[in-house]
């Protein structure tokens, strides 16, 4: 039971980083954000969100291994990353509202909203 919980956690964690990854990208950012009319992230905004990625993206693999074993967890991440980074793609072809959240919350302090921005 805990190695699923852990596999569902790790699954969560990698989707959330690579949605971040993909929002840190302009064209992304403008598709997801559309209707909500929120200004462009600054620079030092999308450096965090692809650091806080990276983070993720470890906090993914060391959640496998931990509850997979060496063995199995490596390879189960490297497939999770492919799993995830092809739900975040056919999420922001399909329905990219659907990141109207990870994009609030990426987006909630006021620090990292563009001076300049619209």
């Amino acid at each position: 039971m805990a190695e699923a919980f852990l596999t569902a956690a790790a699954f969560a964690v990698s989707y959330f980083a690579f949605a971040l990854l993909a929002l840190a990208q302009e064209q992304h950012w403008s598709g997801v954000t559309r209707s909500l009319e929120l200004p462009q992230p600054s620079a030092a905004a999308l450096r965090r969100w692809r650091w806080l990625a990276g983070t993720g993206l470890a906090l993914g693999c060391a959640l496998c291994l931990f509850g997979n074993g060496p063995s199995f967890g490596a390879l189960l991440w490297l497939l999770l990353l492919g799993a995830c980074a092809m739900a975040v793609a056919f999420t922001l072809a399909w329905k990219p509202q659907w990141l109207h959240g990870v994009a609030r919350c990426a987006l909630r302090g006021r620090a990292q909203i563009s001076p300049t921005s619209p």
